[in-house]
């Protein structure tokens, strides 16, 4: 590699310095050149100072996307509020495996084919609505028709 400790020096001291381009206008660079000006280019490094009073006139300075919000805002959520709905579903589910206790109990009381198809329905539907799953294929065909675990 070419030694251009005096290039340098001579940069430093005059500040000129003469890019090489080709034909289309872009500068040329070669790391193994014997020529300075393909090796290294230059930067003007200046401190730029700007008319705040420009700036405003155009853009608003402040932030206002990253303002991070109080706490006591966010947690708006009642505590209660939650506990109750949470009881409330609670006590829906409750219900319907009752339900679907009790037609699970009367069917083994009673084999009638069309009443075992009926009881099936309402037993698949009450399944449902407790999400044990979503369709008629999630649940056995043999009574009391429980959920299929498909393999993960």
């Amino acid at each position: 590699m070419a030694d251009f400790s005096q290039d340098i020096q001579n940069f430093q001291r005059n500040g000129t310095y003469t890019y090489k381009f080709d034909d289309t206008g872009n500068l040329i660079f070669n790391s193994s050149s014997a020529d300075f000006s393909q090796v290294y280019v230059a930067f003007p490094l200046v401190n730029i100072t700007y008319n705040n009073s420009k700036l405003t006139s155009f853009y608003d300075p402040t932030f206002n996307e990253f303002i991070p919000t109080p706490i006591s805002v966010v947690s708006t959520i009642n505590v209660d509020d939650l506990q109750q709905q949470i009881n409330v579903i609670q006590d829906e589910n409750d219900v319907l495996k009752t339900q679907l206790d009790t037609l699970i109990g009367q069917v083994d009381n009673n084999s009638n084919v069309a009443n075992q198809q009926a009881t099936k329905q309402v037993i698949l539907e009450l399944r449902k609505a407790v999400g044990e799953g979503r369709v008629d294929s999630d649940f056995s065909d043999t009574f009391p028709y429980t959920a299929i675990r498909k393999p993960t």
